[in-house]
């Protein structure tokens, strides 16, 4: 009887190394097989890029014709504020301001463009990718300057996506409504 339990207990260790070693050989073909035969998967993601950039024309003092365009990858909304300042030959700013009408005139475009009470110019759609918006600035000159300075005009853009239209909300505090923007 010792022996018929000796070659069981045999039998069982055995079987139990042979059941092991073919669930080491199936995980290793199987895994030797999809290694070989499936393709890599290629990252499609493309993450999203919000910037805009400030078009213009500037002619015998004279500028013109200012617009902003969505550079990014991703329908975005732009704004715009005017920085005027007197700038002399060797970079240094008057701490006086311009003052418009005073100091120099603007033509302001006609529509497109809404002024907040934060002094933002805000352009009532998105843009898509590459769009550019109707002019906000159609004319804008010097009257007069300071001696030793010359009147420097800066349009500063800046631009949010618009989906999720959250993103603009936490950005500039402005919800759009029917996919405009009215500033307060």
């Amino acid at each position: 009887m010792a022996r018929f339990l000796k070659n069981k207990k045999a039998k069982l260790a055995a079987m139990i190394a042979a059941c092991v070693c073919l669930t080491f050989c199936a995980v290793g073909g199987v895994w030797a097989y999809l290694a070989s035969q499936t393709e890599p998967v290629a990252n499609t993601f493309v993450p999203a890029h919000v910037s805009c950039a400030v078009e213009e024309n500037f002619q015998n003092g004279i500028k013109s014709d200012v617009k902003v365009r969505n550079t990014g990858n991703v329908d975005a909304y732009v704004r715009a504020v005017v920085v005027a300042t007197f700038v002399s030959p060797d970079g240094k700013v008057l701490a006086t301001a311009p003052q418009e009408g005073v100091d120099y005139t603007v033509t302001w475009a006609g529509s497109g463009w809404q002024k907040s009470s934060d002094g933002f110019w805000y352009y009532d759609y998105a843009l898509s990718p590459n769009a550019i918006s109707t002019n906000l600035i159609e004319t804008a000159s010097a009257i007069s300057a300071p001696e030793g300075y010359r009147l420097n005009l800066q349009i500063v853009a800046s631009a949010v996506q618009s989906d999720p239209e959250r993103a603009v909300i936490d950005a500039w505090g402005i919800t759009p409504t029917d996919g405009r923007l009215i500033p307060q």
